[in-house]
């Protein structure tokens, strides 16, 4: 059996046919990939991104309603009945939060606000959110003129070796690199360090190889993953552009959301927003160059965000403007998706964490 804690936007309900989002939810998914349950887990303003603790026992969540400033909220989580406690709340400097994460040592947590294009830390101590400790600002532009008019903090990885976090800008075209003192919180540049990406690109989220030689970065703007060599003195350079889309879509709007990577390194999954597929790529070891090998529906409208189930047996994506979520079982080998189960959902899910 499968918990997975789904976040919905509550400033965007509308008057259609779907169930008013209230906030967080917990599913349950049975081994075949059926879901068996759905409650409600916490009543939270439009939460936007999920951050659980190594040992599971606190849940974050940030907000995005663009009515108030962002919020985060840590929730314990009780290890027999995975319920869901409140048991800190902070307001963060700005609105529009997208993105939650940890250093390494989990003992800060690092927020973007893509409104603001501001990276902000916040201490976290025996469960508590203390207040903001370091607040780093974004200035820049880009040549996509309704979009990147500014700078758009999108999202933060920390590096495989645990000594730097990159922020993906998406108004820069930019990867911008920073240490984070673990035991204050404080965020210091590295700008040496920072990658230019090619302009008009937007880069949205990025994930690294398990062996830390490669990264691959989903561009929001120009449909495309770049896949980047790393290295943690010289930092990152270009390997090559690879289309996240069929060649049989054409040029149509489209806008990558979420990247995931296998344990093993072997496949890279990312969801499209306007093809409405989850696209599976082949990833060649040796030198890090992907290659298409497989697409499939998520037989709704624009898959927001997407999960590997921690045995990487199931991926499952929330399509936002559908209001649909699907499973689909993996094949391991192949990385080809099949069709599981396809449930109706609160409007507008968004987010997606497995316990």
């Amino acid at each position: 059996m499968y918990t997975v804690f789904l976040g919905c936007y509550t400033h965007q309900n509308t008057a259609q046919d779907a169930e008013k989002a209230e906030g967080i939810y917990r599913l349950l998914i049975d081994d075949k990939g059926k879901l068996t349950e759905r409650t409600l887990a916490a009543r939270q303003v439009s939460p936007s991104y999920f951050y659980m603790t190594g040992d599971k026992k606190l849940l974050f969540a940030v907000t995005e309603s663009p009515e108030e400033k962002g919020k985060i909220d840590a929730y314990q989580v009780d290890p027999e009945t995975t319920a869901l406690t409140l048991v800190s709340e902070r307001t963060a400097a700005g609105a529009g939060l997208c993105h939650v994460t940890m250093d390494p040592s989990e003992k800060n947590l690092v927020v973007t606000c893509y409104d603001e294009a501001t990276i902000q830390t916040y201490p976290v101590r025996d469960g508590q959110i203390t207040p903001m400790f370091s607040l780093r600002h974004h200035m820049g532009s880009g040549p996509v003129l309704d979009r990147q008019e500014a700078a758009h903090a999108h999202s933060v990885v920390f590096t495989p070796e645990g000594k730097y976090a990159v922020v993906c800008d998406l108004g820069m075209d930019m990867l911008l690199v920073y240490t984070l003192n673990e035991d204050t919180g404080k965020l210091h540049r590295m700008t040496k360090l920072n990658f230019k990406a090619p302009a008009g690109t937007g880069p949205r989220h990025m994930v690294f190889s398990p062996d830390g030689r490669f990264a691959y970065v989903a561009c929001e703007l120009s449909s495309e993953i770049l896949v980047l060599s790393y290295h943690h003195e010289t930092g990152f350079a270009l390997i090559e552009k690879v289309s996240t889309l069929n060649p049989e879509y054409g040029l149509s709007r489209n806008y990558p959301a979420a990247i995931r990577i296998t344990g093993d390194g072997r496949f890279v999954y990312v969801s499209n927003r306007g093809e409405d597929t989850i696209a599976c790529f082949a990833v060649n070891p040796e030198n890090g160059r992907i290659s298409l090998s497989s697409s499939a529906s998520t037989r709704g409208w624009y898959p927001r965000d997407f999960i590997l189930t921690r045995d990487e047996k199931l991926l499952i994506a929330a399509n936002q403007l559908s209001d649909n979520l699907v499973i689909y079982e993996r094949d391991s080998n192949s990385g080809l998706l099949s069709l599981t189960d396809e449930q109706a959902m609160p409007q507008k899910p968004i987010a997606l964490w497995e316990y």
